[in-house]
């Protein structure tokens, strides 16, 4: 089986691993403001293929 990641597989990855950095600075300094900050999963189902997409809410109160 071969595990080599295409070049566009390798820019994906990248670019979630850049967005999860950043969406994570935005939920601590939420919190550190004082901000409950609730997240969730949730899948969505593409009509591109079987494999659910996950997709994150989240919000912040007082």
């Amino acid at each position: 089986m071969d595990t080599t990641m295409t070049e566009e597989q390798r820019e994906a990855a990248e670019n979630l691993r850049e967005a999860m950095r950043i969406f994570n600075d935005a939920v601590r300094n939420a919190t550190y403001r004082g901000l409950h900050v609730e997240l969730q999963v949730v899948e969505m189902r593409m009509s591109k293929g079987p494999t659910p997409v996950p997709q994150v809410s989240a919000s912040a109160r007082l």
